[in-house]
């Protein structure tokens, strides 16, 4: 069996943990690796040394690579550049970035852009990871098929920052104080949760609803009410621990999609929950939750054959057959 060359875009934290695993991995081989941070150009990231400059790079090895990891940014707008030179390499591209998990809604002429140019090159290009790409959007509507009918669909995440990489605690909030949170919150210098619309919009979709209106409520500061140690710092008490974010996707004046997004240090029982209301009731309940950063790696690595083998275009995680456990 042929094994699958991969590029990895992007060496920060979730980028070498991609190449790590990779390793680990019968049916990959890694061939090159780029990023512009200077501290880790000229590393060794996954028996290949990282490259500052990716036109470079694909010169030199697109011929013999199937795929391209990338792991830059959330936003689409800024990593679009970064898509086009894939494409026009010739390139599959598999991404963390949150908001190509589904643009088809938030940014349809980008989307629009990108099918036609992976379609011309025949290439595919998906955004995947743990969530958006499976928990809160592929693995519920995977969970309507012995369904006749639908009527409702509630995702509930709930998970112990503390655990996670300290980017992610700082995304969060952590050690904030209410009036800093929310400066920053509107600010946007840090985000939350990125990705709850396209979730809600990818539900949709797959299940033929034609929404009235998908809302995201502004994050919510998450407060402790005890002193808490945290890789970023010690939380005091009355300071943010964490947040929540609410979204919902309406029809008929009702609910018919919701999904709550919680991420604290303060998280005694961890769990991802998935209420189904229809014909017939569904509640599964993951218990412990699915591990943030473990389960982003799992779900691009995993997804890598099927991107390679679809048809070419833009497209998300419910046009592609569902990914399994790779070896």
């Amino acid at each position: 069996m042929e094994k699958i060359k991969v590029i990895i875009y992007g060496c920060g934290v979730m980028g070498r943990r991609i190449g790590e695993a990779l390793l680990d991995k019968k049916s990959f081989e890694i061939v090159g690796a780029v990023d512009i941070n200077p501290e880790l150009i000229g590393k060794e990231l996954g028996g290949v040394i990282i490259e500052k400059d990716a036109d470079e790079l694909f010169s030199k090895v697109a011929k013999h690579a199937h795929a391209v990891v990338l792991t830059t940014t959330s936003r689409l707008k800024s990593v679009f550049p970064q898509i086009t030179q894939c494409l026009k390499a010739r390139l599959n591209v598999i991404s963390t970035c949150e908001e190509l998990s589904y643009p088809w809604k938030s940014n349809p002429e980008l989307a629009e852009e990108i099918d036609s140019l992976a379609k011309e090159h025949k290439v595919t290009v998906v955004g995947t990871g743990i969530n958006p790409g499976y928990l809160m959007d592929a693995l519920p509507l995977m969970l309507t098929a012995p369904c006749l009918k639908v009527q409702s669909i509630k995702v509930v995440r709930m998970m112990n920052s503390a655990k996670r990489r300290i980017p992610f605690q700082a995304k969060v909030g952590t050690c904030l104080t209410r009036e800093e949170f929310r400066n920053k919150i509107e600010n946007k210098i840090i985000t939350g949760h990125v990705g709850l619309l396209e979730s809600i919009n990818m539900i949709a979709k797959g299940l033929g609803w034609d929404l009235e209106e998908a809302v995201e409520l502004p994050p919510e500061p998450v407060i402790g009410e005890k002193e808490i140690k945290t890789s970023v710092g010690t939380v005091k008490p009355g300071d943010v621990i964490g947040l929540k974010s609410l979204a919902y996707g309406r029809n008929g004046g009702k609910d018919v999609i919701t999904l709550e997004f919680c991420a604290n240090a303060g998280v005694d029982e961890e769990y991802d929950e998935i209420i189904i209301e229809g014909e017939p009731h569904i509640h599964q309940k993951i218990t412990g939750g699915i591990h943030g950063d473990i389960g982003t790696v799992a779900v691009i690595i995993n997804t890598i054959p099927k991107a390679v083998d679809a048809p070419a275009g833009l497209k998300v995680m419910k046009d592609l057959p569902p990914p399994a456990a790779t070896l």
